[in-house]
């Protein structure tokens, strides 16, 4: 780090950026986001390399549903990855880490997009696996021979990623690493919020609205619809054997995903409520990073 210059006077504080400085919120983000988030995600790590093993086997890859399975957690693999990056090193680096606080900052704005695109296709990958159950449960057979195929699963997954790399490009733009002055006068760097992301229509359109259409009541609708439709049939009558174990994962993957999903959706109702300008100094770290992996 340099000494600031006297003349410099274009440089902020790098507590600007910072949803909060209190010693007492520090002490809980670092025992929360640092060390339980830590390992919570590593056996979801360890959790999702399992289901890819089994889904992508000999005897289950022939199916549909577990091609969807797999990728679902491939995705879910990326997307905790990638929020360990976010979370953790941003707890850890606020207690004299000085390589972990470059590596945050320097990484940040690659990596968040990179967490947004993770996020959106495990909600899509999770509908897509529930459309392809539906159609094997419900609809007749002759439709599941047309649809429900290994390769019509691949090509689904190939186009549901190209969807998500375009909805989340937006949120390339949004955080950026800046120089900032220290309390001890020093320069170092902090990740802040650009214009874009402060400004209030995007805010409104692509976080509220959007947010809330593509990401949270959406796909939440259409998931209980599914979910009730596959739930109704299993119990009212027969299952193929070769399938019902993809089955049974399905529903409880859809459950929990719902479940996860309604915090989101209060998150996203709670905004169209309180002050825009609240909720945006509110956000630990001010890019809204919790609100968008809050289906993690």
């Amino acid at each position: 780090m340099e000494t600031l210059p006297e003349n410099d006077e274009n440089l902020t504080w790098c507590s600007a950026c910072l949803g909060s400085t209190d010693p007492d919120y520090q002490t809980y983000n670092f025992a929360v986001s640092g060390v339980l988030l830590a390992v919570v995600g590593v056996i979801g790590l360890f959790g999702n390399i399992l289901v890819v093993t089994v889904y992508l086997s000999r005897h289950h890859r022939i199916h549909s549903t577990s091609i969807y399975l797999a990728s679902l957690a491939l995705s879910d693999f990326f997307l905790i990855i990638t929020a360990m990056f976010l979370f953790v090193l941003e707890a850890w680096r606020h207690h004299n880490y000085p390589l972990l606080a470059w590596l945050y900052t320097t990484g940040a704005p690659l990596i968040f997009p990179l967490a947004a695109v993770f996020q959106t296709s495990s909600v899509y990958l999770c509908v897509a696996a529930a459309v392809d159950c539906f159609i094997t449960v419900v609809l007749p057979a002759s439709v599941k021979q047309l649809y429900c195929t290994p390769r019509r699963a691949r090509i689904t997954v190939f186009w549901i990623m190209n969807f998500c790399i375009v909805y989340n490009i937006p949120h390339a733009l949004e955080i950026e690493k800046v120089a900032c002055i220290m309390d001890s006068g020093q320069i170092s760097s902090q990740i802040c919020p650009t214009d874009i992301r402060k400004n209030p229509a995007y805010y409104t359109i692509y976080y509220t609205y959007m947010y809330t259409t593509f990401l949270a009541v959406g796909p939440l609708i259409l998931l209980i619809l599914l979910n009730i439709c596959v739930v109704y049939t299993v119990v009212t009558s027969e299952v193929d054997n070769g399938e019902e174990s993809d089955t049974v994962s399905l529903i409880l993957v859809v459950f929990f995903f719902i479940f996860c999903n309604f915090t989101a959706l209060l998150v996203n109702f709670l905004e169209l409520i309180l002050p825009l300008t609240e909720l945006i100094w509110q956000s630990n770290g001010t890019s809204k990073i919790p609100e968008n992996l809050t289906l993690l």
